[in-house]
């Protein structure tokens, strides 16, 4: 039986055999490559990893399922475990001591957002991601400009890397059962972020935080409504233009013409 304060806790769904050893086929890595899997749980993924990589490290918060990785893969010479919670890890002196390394998990739904965007501004010193995240943030993740998912999440990961939709996973293959479908996630660095200006990350959640209205408007909470309106006619923007309708180059050239202003 699955431990019930785990599930609260972490909020942990645990993949079955079978979708674990598609989803590890999915990863287009080497035998010479090296892994760093969050949150392994039960050890469902990490199974079948663990062949496909040289050097396998894992990073699980949770004290009742250390002791079934120990046991599991005791025999493993290319397993390395630690404790601990993902966002105080410091994956920075991680990555200086593994070249060029793959990073994966199937995240926790009430963690991965938070996860994504710790790993994402360290993603140029891996060869790439692959995660689990519910299906509705993989497309807020995916989306591009004018679908109804896109929104500041998609433009902070498109400054770091090129991501796409790998694989559909019904809730079926989970256990306890959610009441929603997953989807993996592979993420591609690209070779140089596009941007890394923190005050950018602030213009756009401000951009997308009144999605209904228009730009102008929603920009009004950071500038005044008339600067908001003179920097859109400046660049030929409509006065009824919505931060969803923009590209992240649009917003890039919007944002830097406010801060020229």
């Amino acid at each position: 039986m699955l431990h019930a304060e785990t599930r609260r806790r972490f909020g942990q769904n645990f993949l079955d055999k079978e979708m674990s050893k598609e989803i590890a086929n999915d990863l287009p890595c080497a035998l010479q490559d090296c892994i760093l899997e969050i949150g392994p749980g039960h050890g469902a993924l990490t199974e079948w990893l663990l062949p496909k990589c040289s050097d396998l490290t894992v990073v699980e918060i949770d004290n009742f399922c250390i002791p079934k990785l120990q046991e599991k893969f005791k025999n493993a010479q290319n397993f390395n475990l630690i404790h601990k919670n993902f966002l105080q890890f410091d994956i920075e002196a991680w990555l200086n001591e593994h070249s060029v390394p793959w990073i994966v998990g199937n995240l926790p739904y009430n963690m991965a957002t938070a996860i994504i965007t710790h790993i994402l501004p360290h993603i140029s010193k891996t060869k790439g991601c692959m995660f689990m995240t519910q299906a509705e943030v993989a497309e807020r993740i995916t989306a591009q400009a004018g679908s109804k998912s896109y929104g500041s999440l998609s433009v902070f990961c498109s400054c770091y890397a090129r991501s796409n939709i790998a694989r559909l996973i019904s809730s079926e293959h989970f256990t306890p059962k959610p009441k929603v479908n997953s989807a993996t996630i592979i993420f591609e660095p690209l070779d140089k972020p596009l941007c890394l200006d923190s005050k950018f990350f602030e213009f756009v959640k401000a951009a997308f935080s009144q999605k209904r209205k228009t730009l102008a408007n929603s920009l009004s909470t950071h500038y005044s409504k008339g600067k908001a309106m003179s920097v859109l006619k400046s660049l030929h923007f409509s006065e009824n233009t919505r931060a969803e309708e923009l590209s992240l180059e649009k917003l890039l050239l919007l944002f830097t013409t406010f801060t020229q202003i």
